[in-house]
């Protein structure tokens, strides 16, 4: 399963779920409403082993906040541009990158956290 963070615009999700029928937006899993913590979902998240894509620019230099996806064993793959993408550069680069993404999600251990480069590519950080 595919789940996409509140931080990620939903059409983006809704765009996904045309083509795919393994991906959910943060407030179509029942026990999450839109303001939900993300300790809250990350953990539950991390015991269901779904692969996140989230958003979060400077993830890199918030220790707290990349300590609460390790906590809870996340796999997870993070758009960390500075400016906001648009939805169409959104699209393009889930598109570009999913499968390695998955490939990555498929064979390493969780914890594990990527960012998603503008240009396209993975790059871990931890």
């Amino acid at each position: 399963m595919i789940f996409i963070d509140r931080s990620v615009p939903r059409s983006i999700a809704e765009a996904l779920q045309k083509v795919r029928s393994d991906v959910l937006w943060l407030e179509e899993v029942l026990i999450f409403r839109h303001d939900t913590p993300d300790g809250v979902w990350a953990h539950h998240v991390g015991i269901a082993n779904w692969l996140v894509v989230s958003r979060d620019k400077k993830l890199r230099y918030r220790p707290a906040e990349r300590a609460k996806l390790i906590r809870a064993g996340c796999g997870a793959f993070v758009f960390t541009q500075k400016a906001d993408p648009t939805k169409w550069e959104y699209l393009k680069l889930l598109a570009k990158n999913l499968d390695e993404m998955e490939e990555i999600f498929a064979v390493q251990p969780r914890p594990l956290i990527y960012a998603i480069q503008y240009g396209g590519g993975l790059v871990k950080i931890c």
